[in-house]
Parts: C-alpha cells; sequence; structure tokens
C-alpha cells in the first residue's frame, strides 16, 4: 500500500517548476494581504505630496510676489507726486528772521531748494544738521537751510513733532539753536 501511495503522489504531485509557481504565489499573495508598515507608507506618500505642492506654491508665489514688486516700484518711480500742500511758512524761520541774520526771501530761497530733497534725504541732512548744531560747528548758512529742512520734514510729517519742537520751536518753544553760544544775529 505504501508503494501505492507512493506511486500515486509521485504522480499527483507537481513538477519542480509548478512547485516553485506555486511558491512565488503564495509567497505574493501572503505578502499583497499583510497590512503591516501599510501606514507608515501612506503617510510617507502623503507628506512627500505635500511637500511637492508647498515647494511648487513657493515656485510660483516667488515669482509673482517678485514681478509685482518690480512693478509696484516701477509704478512709484515713475509717479510725480504732487507736494503742493507743503509750502513756505514765514513762522518756521522767525527766530532768524526776528534777528535781522537773513532776509524773508534769503529764507524762501533756502526752503525752495529744500522742497525738492526726498523724504530720506530730508530725514538724513537734517540728523547731520542737528548733530552738527549740537556740536557747534553749523554755520548760519547751514542753520538756515536746516531750519529748511525741519519745516519740510513738519509739513510732511516725517519726523517727530518733539523733536521739532525742540530744536526749532515749531510748537512754540524757544528753539535750540537761539539758545547757542553761535546763534545766529543780525548781518549789518
Amino acid at each position: 500500500m505504501r508503494h501505492i501511495a507512493a506511486l500515486f503522489i509521485a504522480q499527483n504531485s507537481p513538477t519542480h517548476e509548478e512547485a516553485s509557481f506555486v511558491t512565488v504565489l503564495t509567497l505574493v499573495s501572503n505578502y499583497l494581504a499583510d497590512d503591516r508598515g501599510a501606514m507608515s507608507v501612506d503617510w510617507t506618500v502623503l507628506s512627500a505630496g505635500a511637500v511637492s505642492v508647498a515647494i511648487a506654491t513657493t515656485a510660483i508665489m516667488t515669482d509673482t510676489i517678485e514681478n509685482l514688486s518690480m512693478r509696484m516700484d516701477s509704478e512709484l518711480r515713475s509717479r510725480q507726486l504732487s507736494d503742493e500742500w507743503v509750502q513756505f511758512y514765514a513762522n518756521h524761520f522767525e527766530p532768524i528772521l526776528a534777528v535781522g541774520a537773513i532776509s524773508e526771501t534769503q529764507a524762501e530761497t533756502a526752503y525752495s531748494e529744500v522742497e525738492e530733497l526726498m523724504n530720506h534725504d530730508v530725514i538724513t541732512n537734517l540728523a547731520a544738521g542737528i548733530t552738527a548744531m549740537e556740536e557747534g560747528t553749523i554755520t548760519e548758512q547751514e542753520l538756515v537751510t536746516l531750519v529748511a529742512l525741519a519745516s519740510v520734514a513738519y509739513q510732511r510729517n516725517i519726523v517727530d513733532d518733539g523733536i521739532l519742537d525742540h530744536y526749532f520751536g515749531f510748537g512754540g518753544s524757544t528753539p535750540y539753536y537761539m539758545t547757542m553760544a553761535n546763534a545766529p544775529t543780525a548781518t549789518n
């Protein structure tokens, strides 16, 4: 009987190729059915997708923002902004005019020259002039120009009013430049 069973098994057993195919098929089937680590793969794919979208968005937005900023810069540089509301006020020069150091025409000429400056230049020159005034190295002509700078800065509202009141008396106080040892005097 053993021989019959062995013969039966030998006749009905798969060949080596068939056995290998069945073994591979079993392994693939088991691999596909096994879901251990599937969440890691899912999150890795989703994270890679999110990073890809973020990089693409950044590239698109960078070009768009750069383009927009260049257009804005070009537009602002091409426009002539009106500052007709900024005008000469003799009362800003009153302490210098009162002592006769300059005439109103000279003050207005100095003001007209300063009025053409950009805000950055006004602020830079004003800061340098205040420093020179505090050090006592400012001349009367430079002081007139400095008061003109302060007048423009005051009207354009680009410098704190407290600073302008302290140094130039625009708020009604005595200007700092009139309390200096080399304060303006009459030019007779």
